[in-house]
């Protein structure tokens, strides 16, 4: 990537705005110190949950990460977002490098691009910040995989959010440029690559997909993108959309731990999205869940569907378009319980006969059996009766009407 690139993307810029389009996510969250709960199973045993997001060991100083994740629309220009914002310290980033991704973390010959920070090839990104890559000029078609590699030449915290349904690798010294990394072993958590945005071949809109680990696709085939939102980019598009994955495993809406609550992180998650136009709620099954673990923190149904009406106003306000996700079946899973069913019940029939929403995806009536509604359908459940497998995912997204999404 020549600067003669970059400052003619800077000079049509100056010609006609230029409109970004959020096209991939992974949000960053905080880490977590909370004492482990301790709960009674209905077998009668002790179970102690573990914290969420305990800190992770620390990548080694001259260390390289390289994640893969995949755009859902058509670019013709992309830029990458870094996330520093929940840690203590400047994070120092001495190389990135973003290209088409090949197999087992390789890139593919030719692909490679450098990021550049204001013209500079690294950065120091100040604590509690984001930063944003220059753009780079470069067509590439939708639902493209890419690796984006950082080298970290000090010791360096990885990010919390740990990567439940995406591949990443780490490796000595910097290899951020090289095809293929030597040494590298598979990463638990990946870089601090929060987004990537995109200049669409096209018109475009973006709809942000917001929830818990129902909506980042834990349990999906790791690094394959089957989780609901991806099958969902994949239908819509043709339509000129992309998606934006904000879904954080075991995300509440009214409480914090294990992860920043859906009601604090909604406006950087959602709001500041480029190009959003809609979003999609499917939130609640942890707050009903973690009421049965922690009875400190439990909440009632009423207080969940005032939480998303209060997500619902907040998106009105900025005059976007609200699909209401209905919760899944858990009927089987070790926090079931009749008052939770009871409560998921009740929080369904509001957001499907409310009028609060300006669409409905039925995930539930997708993804029960019919016989049994309380719980997943077999083949669409991974196992253990809360997240779906590949095929359950694939019915969420086939579940959403193609119709709340105009070409």
């Amino acid at each position: 990537m020549t600067m003669m690139s970059l400052v003619a993307l800077s000079g049509a810029a100056l010609a006609a705005p230029v409109v970004w389009l959020g096209a991939f996510g992974h949000v960053p969250t905080a880490y977590n110190q909370s004492p482990p709960v301790a709960t009674t199973g209905r077998d009668g045993n002790v179970r102690t949950a573990p914290p969420g997001y305990a800190p992770l060991p620390p990548y080694p100083a001259e260390t390289t990460v390289r994640e893969v994740v995949r755009v859902s629309i058509a670019a013709r220009a992309v830029r990458v977002r870094f996330s520093n914002e929940f840690a203590s310290k400047a994070l120092r980033i001495g190389a990135a490098h973003i290209a088409l991704a090949g197999e087992n973390g390789d890139i593919v010959a030719g692909s490679d691009h450098v990021l550049t920070f204001a013209g500079q090839p690294s950065a120091v990104i100040p604590a509690g910040a984001p930063m944003l890559s220059d753009p780079v000029d470069w067509p590439i078609p939708a639902l493209s995989k890419l690796t984006v590699s950082v080298f970290y030449p000090e010791e360096t915290m990885p990010p919390a959010h740990t990567l439940y349904a995406l591949s990443a690798w780490a490796a000595p010294a910097n290899q951020a440029g090289a095809q293929t990394l030597a040494g590298a072993m598979a990463a638990r958590s990946g870089n601090h690559l929060s987004q990537v945005d995109v200049v669409p071949q096209g018109a475009g809109r973006a709809v942000v997909c917001f929830g818990d680990s129902l909506t980042e696709g834990v349990a999906s085939t790791v690094g394959a993108f089957r989780g609901w939102p991806d099958r969902l980019a994949e239908r819509i598009q043709p339509r000129g959309w992309s998606v934006v994955n904000a879904g954080i495993g075991s995300n509440r809406l009214l409480h914090d731990t294990p992860s920043t609550s859906a009601l604090s992180r909604f406006d950087r998650d959602v709001l500041a999205v480029p190009g959003i136009a809609k979003v999609i709620l499917l939130l609640g099954i942890n707050d009903i869940q973690y009421s049965r673990r922690n009875p400190a923190e439990a909440v009632t149904a009423d207080e969940i569907i005032a939480a998303l009406g209060q997500l619902v106003a907040r998106a009105h306000a900025r005059g976007l378009e609200v699909i209401g996700g209905t919760i899944t079946a858990f009927e089987g899973s070790s926090s079931y319980s009749p008052e939770g069913e009871a409560a998921r019940t009740k929080i369904n029939a509001w957001i499907r006969d409310s009028g609060v929403f300006d669409g409905v995806a039925d995930f539930d009536r997708a993804t029960r059996d019919p016989l049994h509604p309380g719980q997943l359908l077999g083949r669409g459940d991974s196992g253990g009766h809360l997240h779906p497998n590949d095929a359950g995912y694939a019915m969420m997204g086939d579940a959403i009407d193609l119709k709340l999404f105009p070409g």
